[in-house]
């Protein structure tokens, strides 16, 4: 299963909406700033496929969805004011059949989009009202998987046989030791018993269970066939049939799992789930637990892992559980309350999925998190934006250049997360390295070696540190240098209020402007240097003091993109600086766009300003 193109007409912020899936990846990661419409398109998936699955829903726009399914191409287009269904030539047709529709549209909604939970939970409200008499083939198609399945998703994994794969890799990632040898079931009255003429009636078997029937009952009666687990010598504990007044009477049920295993071993883990879920849906599930031996020593429930923990390994989970059926997965910026280190590891969870995974389920994931970005594997992204006609779009665009939008706004890093994409870059590199202060300096001076030793490749690596506090305070972290013994380094910073942070960091070894200030970090193989001020008076009178000498210091006001201020036809870059009172000029625009698409038409004599820069740097390698 996998979605080719789709259409929209019109659906809140998307008009005349359209995007094509390109390649053959599994999983398709978008970004954009809040309100470009990523949510949007996973709400519009949602109420297409209920429109599709449900005879007697329609939804009030245009659509048109080509996907990949078992093999062959589905096309299926609505017409809202018409009420019809056409296919490519525009002829009308019938509405495609269920067996053409994927099995499951799997949603992680965490809550904060309003409308998804809405359409989940209106869905779950009327599946649930049929389910205590389904039979075998009623299965919910929508399956919203929020935090509070944590329980559940991993105890059905857990049950699993040692040898199974996806049991073993979450024991690894959440440090589990060892396992028990029961679990614990918890099941209370469901929400259509809660009134009279549901009691349970010890001595009337059809009673049992509140009088479940169909797929509940079946799965209710497989359960009460697995051998109990043992009580500890000693111990008491409820189980069986607890009765409470108000209609809060329970089962507590012990099974042991090795006999579980025996009893299920014919049935997939995918089946296993849906059965447990089906009885989660009609509020029966109250609860699943399996203790664990931790690798610390600590014993805990399954249920008692942070969210954190669960969300590293849910994704995994989820595509194991569901691996034999055809999906689609939306996930809604699930790594957001992910720790940094464990948001670098979370798509490549996928590099374990095995390849029948990736052919029947399409994932589809929006993200802030420039550490998943930046770990993940794919060239290029799909980025939501508003056009110049304010139309939503999304394209793709190469991922160096969105993980260069940092520096626009785009998604912002905090300090652990800065450390992290340091770590990142330095453990996958070796040599020396240029650290500029942020991702538009590092384009530009990427730029400039290019244009003053075109077809030469630099005998150093470039990498922003994110800000001019962040790369003083890398600069001065000694552990840079323990950790990296035989590399060099060498910092830039802007010459404006960063001439603070550049102060701080050694002794002088280059006094002259023109080829940059330049200072060396203690004893270690650091040098820190100022952006060179060029023999142009209007912009080294931004710069340096010609009544007294010497420059401005911090009260200077030369950034990167103010070397090129005097390039002709770049005028409209520049202007005024009406915060300050010395008439000093400063860019304005948008860096990324200048950077990305300025710089490089700029003619090489214009970067000859870099060059004792470069010359510097490979004196010293």
């Amino acid at each position: 299963m996998r979605l080719k193109h789709i259409y929209i007409s019109k659906y809140k912020n998307l008009t005349e909406f359209t995007l094509d899936f390109e390649g053959d990846s599994f999983i398709d990661v978008f970004v954009g700033k809040n309100g470009t419409g990523k949510s949007n398109l996973f709400e519009a998936l949602i109420e297409i496929f209920k429109h599709l699955f449900e005879d007697d829903y329609e939804v009030n726009f245009d659509f048109k969805l080509i996907y990949e399914f078992e093999g062959n191409e589905i096309s299926i287009s609505w017409k809202w004011a018409e009420s019809i269904w056409i296919d490519e030539t525009e002829k009308e047709v019938k509405k495609i059949g269920k067996e053409q529709l994927p099995d499951n549209i799997l949603i992680y909604y965490s809550g904060h989009n309003n409308k998804i939970t809405e359409l989940v939970e209106n869905y779950e409200s009327t599946f649930k009202k049929g389910l205590k008499e389904a039979n075998e083939g009623d299965t919910r198609e929508f399956i919203g998987i929020g935090k509070e399945y944590k329980a559940l998703l991993l105890s059905v994994l857990l049950l699993q046989p040692d040898e199974c794969k996806a049991k073993q890799f979450i024991a690894k990632k959440l440090g589990i030791k060892s396992i028990d040898n029961q679990v614990k079931i918890t099941l209370k009255r469901p929400f259509y018993a809660k009134k009279k003429g549901y009691d349970i009636d010890s001595l009337e078997p059809k009673t049992r269970f509140w009088k479940a029937q169909g797929i509940t009952l079946e799965f209710l009666d497989k359960l009460s066939a697995v051998k109990k687990g043992d009580i500890e010598k000693g111990k008491v504990r409820d189980e069986d049939y607890i009765y409470n007044d108000d209609y809060e009477d329970e089962f507590i049920i012990y099974l042991d799992i090795a006999d579980f295993q025996n009893n299920f071993s014919g049935t997939s883990p995918q089946d296993i789930f849906r059965d447990f879920d089906n009885l989660k849906t009609i509020e029966m599930l109250d609860d699943i637990s399996i203790e664990l031996e931790l690798l610390d020593g600590s014993i805990i429930g399954v249920d008692k892992f942070s969210d954190g923990q669960f969300q590293s390994v849910y994704i995994y989970s989820i595509m194991e559980l569901f691996k034999d059926r055809n999906c689609i997965t939306l996930l809604d910026e699930p790594d957001s309350f992910l720790h940094p280190e464990w948001q670098f590891d979370f798509l490549n969870q996928i590099l374990e999925i095995t390849d029948q995974q990736s052919v029947s389920n399409h994932v589809l994931m929006t993200t802030h998190s420039p550490s998943t970005l930046t770990s993940y594997k794919e060239t290029h992204l799909n980025i939501f934006e508003i056009n110049d006609e304010n139309k939503v779009v999304c394209h793709k665009m190469i991922k160096a250049d969105i993980i260069h939008s940092l520096s626009s706004g785009l998604i912002s890093l905090t300090e652990n997360e800065a450390k992290l994409n340091i770590n990142h870059f330095l453990n996958n590199t070796s040599g020396a390295v240029l650290f500029t202060e942020g991702i538009t300096d590092e384009m530009i001076v990427e730029t400039a070696w290019e244009k003053l030793y075109p077809g030469t490749k630099p005998n150093f690596e470039i990498q922003n540190a994110f800000s001019c506090g962040f790369l003083r305070n890398l600069i001065k972290d000694e552990t840079l240098y323990n950790n990296a013994p035989d590399r060099k380094f060498f910092s830039l910073f802007d010459f404006d209020e960063a001439f603070g942070d550049w102060n701080q960091l050694g002794t002088d070894v280059e006094t002259n402007p023109t080829n940059c200030l330049t200072k060396k970090y203690k004893t270690f193989e650091s040098y820190s240097m100022l952006l060179p001020v060029p023999a142009i008076e209007d912009i080294s009178k931004q710069v340096l003091n010609p009544h007294i000498g010497g420059n401005y210091g911090k009260n200077s006001l030369l950034t990167i993109e103010f070397l090129f201020s005097e390039v002709p036809g770049l005028e409209k870059y520049f202007n005024i600086d009406t915060q300050r009172t010395d008439g000093f000029r400063k860019f304005k625009g948008d860096k990324v766009k200048f950077a990305r698409d300025i710089i490089p038409l700029i003619y090489s004599a214009h970067f000859e300003v870099f060059r004792p820069m470069f010359e510097f740097i490979k004196s010293k390698i």
